[in-house]
């Protein structure tokens, strides 16, 4: 037995792993069911069993309660699930998902060690990443780093064609996150220039947005609202997401739903014809809001689309029909369509840990920082001491001068920006808290003899994105600094089978 480096994709839709093998061959495991991914789903057969991917998916219409999905767009939050009397955080139900992921490795590899690198949205917060981090390494996998996923899918590009003089833009739209990035490909190194999107635009919201127009007309009609009947919507959901994905290479399509519920009168059906102008109207929203989060992109680094030599769809999503016309009326010809976007991620992660173990020497990559990161100010204000598309690893430390001589220590409130939207822009904690995201918060002693004490606040992140924050008295030279890094600990999961 070896040590084979490990790519995963854990998506809000589907998962996937992949191995690395010498002489470069990417192998992207395959489940139990032969398919090349695994729905990222989880049902609780009762409180010690669970079940995932597609025999999880099936259960989602029988029983829904005991059935959780999109666990991916609550990492790093405080909701809770609660399953057979027991709360769950997201990380912990996470972690189950990577152990079943880890089970797939171990069989067909036959080793039960396993250097991996995650990957996540570009444009997740510090907090969602940690959670990732965490829950993979409860699992067992030993995480050499979590890699961006627009820079996953520009690695294996670059990997499989040794790109030179390109400049880029990955367009990753998953299932719940959409990102953007800017990337400069040479034959022997690729450097991330920016990043740009959004945690809370995916390809769900357009199954969301059909079912929910096809309910409104329903509603009118049989004065009966699906969504207060868990199966009939999560059916109309299951069909929302048929059609969108029949549309791709379709004019028109039909919802279908026998029986879909029972009134006193009897049972109603449902049939809806859906077409391509009619789901343009639709999800039209959701396309604006995509090529607004495109156009700020572009317009921040002072680029045009005519600069943009190769234009990398990602995610499965990315194919939806109105969302590859936005693409191509903006970028023209240069659509890529040379790597398969649902497997360019996996991959790509695949081979930067083949670069971080040392079986790939002759590429280098720089990714960046997605957020601005720094400190509430006693205003609150939110004052930067590190900048968003910095590369790392970096350091960065701003000096500040304590406001009063009666003070014996101040609080130190670490803070991220733009938590769920490169579209959100504020720089005042106080009027507008949802644009940002707490990471710590400490009390830093201090000499009240002294009139104007000097502090250092720094940040430091190294090259696995690890984050590291420190405050140090200029003058007494006391110093306190903390990892910003996310563990799991919990005896609930210990115990539960994963299927």
């Amino acid at each position: 037995m070896g040590r084979y480096p490990v790519g995963i994709d854990f998506g809000t839709t589907n998962s996937m792993i992949a191995v690395y093998k010498e002489g470069g061959q990417i192998e992207v495991i395959s489940s139990e069911s032969g398919k090349r991914f695994l729905p990222s789903v989880i049902y609780f057969k009762n409180a010690t069993e669970a079940v995932t991917g597609d025999n999880a998916r099936s259960m989602q219409l029988l029983e829904s309660e005991n059935t959780i999905s999109n666990v991916k767009r609550y990492m790093g939050s405080d909701k809770t699930f609660t399953l057979y009397g027991k709360e769950y955080s997201p990380q912990e139900l996470a972690t189950l998902f990577f152990k079943k992921l880890k089970t797939l490795y171990t069989d067909y590899t036959g080793s039960k060690i396993a250097d991996a690198v995650i990957t996540v949205p570009a444009y997740f917060d510090h907090l969602q990443r940690e959670s990732v981090r965490a829950a993979a390494e409860s699992a067992g996998f030993d995480v050499l780093s979590l890699l961006n996923e627009p820079t996953a899918a520009a690695v294996y590009y670059n990997n499989i064609g040794k790109k030179e003089n390109e400049l880029c833009l990955v367009f990753d739209l998953g299932g719940g996150t959409l990102d953007i990035s800017l990337i400069e490909l040479q034959k022997d190194y690729l450097k991330v220039i920016a990043t740009g999107g959004s945690t809370q635009i995916g390809g769900f919201d357009f199954d969301v947005a059909i079912a929910d127009y096809f309910n409104e007309e329903f509603a009118k009609a049989h004065e009966l609202d699906l969504r207060s009947d868990p199966i009939a919507y999560q059916q109309l959901l299951f069909q929302s997401e048929k059609a969108k994905m029949e549309l791709t290479s379709l004019n028109e399509t039909n919802l279908v739903i026998p029986y879909i519920t029972v009134t006193p009168k009897g049972p109603l059906h449902f049939k809806k014809e859906l077409d391509r102008s009619l789901f343009d109207m639709i999800s039209k929203p959701i396309v604006d809001k995509i090529e607004k989060i495109v156009t700020e992109l572009l317009e921040a680094n002072n680029i045009k689309a005519a600069d943009i030599s190769r234009v990398l769809p990602v995610g499965g999503a990315s194919r939806i029909c109105n969302v590859r016309s936005f693409v191509t009326g903006m970028f023209g010809d240069s659509l890529s369509k040379d790597m398969n976007p649902e497997e360019a991620v996996v991959c790509g992660a695949a081979v930067n840990a083949a670069m971080q173990t040392g079986l790939i020497t002759d590429k280098k990559f720089f990714d960046v920082t997605s957020h601005n990161m720094g400190i509430e100010d006693d205003n609150g204000n939110f004052e930067i001491i590190m900048k968003k598309n910095e590369p790392y690893p970096v350091e960065f430390s701003t000096r500040f001068i304590t406001t009063s001589s009666e003070l014996e220590q101040v609080t130190v409130h670490i803070l991220q920006d733009m938590a769920r939207s490169s579209l959100n822009v504020s720089e005042s904690l106080t009027d507008d808290p949802d644009f940002f995201v707490s990471l710590a918060k400490f009390d830093f002693p201090i000499d009240k003899n002294i009139e104007e004490n000097l502090i250092d606040i720094g940040f430091e992140i190294d090259v696995s994105g690890i984050v590291s924050v420190y405050a140090k008295d200029v003058t007494t030279g006391k110093e306190h600094d903390f990892t910003l890094k996310a563990d799991i600990d919990s005896d609930k999961i210990k115990d539960i089978k994963i299927y």
